[in-house]
């Protein structure tokens, strides 16, 4: 008895190929397939689409608030936007400020979809003209790269966004990056409430906040001068996204960050 055999024409091939690739391929910077947890965590909170987004930013019906750290929005940022940091001391003065001399909706926005800072900061604004764009500035920078700012230059050159598999390769767990101290320039880029005086390794590392410019330059350009490693480590693995760019941007390619950050470190796995 014959097997049945079935044979699909050329092109419908070609097409299922196209569509595996397309289902595998992975999305560096924004992964477009998540979805959105902010909306279902704040149901209370509208936000807006991209493309509706994209329409009242360009008709100017909207203030835009940058919701993160001021070291982040250096880094990148919607053009225009308004840096009102959610953690500032200053954020509930400095929003009702904005919203009194205003009556446009704010915007709020932060990194990305799963990103919450925009949504605490609608929340504790308290204001009632309000939306939040959870898409987040990565995929706002990959559609209209002529509306983002990358280290100061606009429009973005969106080959500059550095993807997570580049982050991957400079990020080493414990015993790895230990092994690398001796010799090196290790900065601690916490801010003064997180490290509490003290560093990790022992007088080995430097406090270099990442909200310190000068402190910074001066370790990646001793780095850079003294042909040394540059080890770094913050609260978590999160922080180092953002100094990766200004490292790259010195043209620094020796260093690595600490995996996990301080948040994961145990003095007993050291020993």
């Amino acid at each position: 008895m014959n097997k049945l055999s079935i044979h699909f024409p050329n092109y419908f091939s070609s097409i299922i190929t196209l569509l595996l690739c397309l289902l595998i391929t992975p999305l560096s910077f924004a992964d477009k397939s998540e979805g959105f947890p902010g909306r279902e965590k704040y149901p209370e909170i509208p936000f807006i689409e991209l493309d509706d987004f994209y329409q009242g930013y360009i008709d100017n019906k909207y203030i835009v608030v940058d919701a993160r750290s001021h070291f982040e929005y250096e880094v990148i940022n919607i053009v225009g936007a308004v840096n009102i940091p959610l953690h500032s001391l200053t954020f509930t003065k400095d929003i009702n400020a904005l919203a009194k001399n205003t009556d446009k909706t704010i915007v709020f926005y932060c990194n990305g979809r799963r990103c919450m800072k925009s949504f605490k900061a609608a929340k504790k604004s308290k204001l009632s003209n309000i939306l939040v764009f959870d898409s987040g500035v990565f995929e706002w920078s990959q559609a209209h790269p002529e509306y983002a700012s990358l280290l100061g230059e606009t429009p973005l050159n969106p080959e500059k966004l550095i993807s997570k598999a580049e982050l991957k390769k400079h990020t080493l767990p414990l015993s790895e990056f230990e092994k690398l101290i001796l010799g090196s320039v290790l900065i601690d880029i916490r801010d003064k409430k997180q490290r509490r005086g003290n560093g990790l390794f022992l007088l080995a590392d430097k406090s270099a906040p990442l909200d310190d410019t000068k402190k910074l330059n001066l370790y990646i350009n001793k780095a850079i001068a003294e042909n040394k490693v540059l080890l770094a480590y913050g609260s978590s693995g999160k922080q180092v996204r953002w100094l990766q760019y200004r490292l790259e941007n010195k043209g620094l390619k020796n260093y690595y960050f600490m995996k996990g950050g301080a948040k994961y470190y145990r003095y007993d796995d050291a020993k």
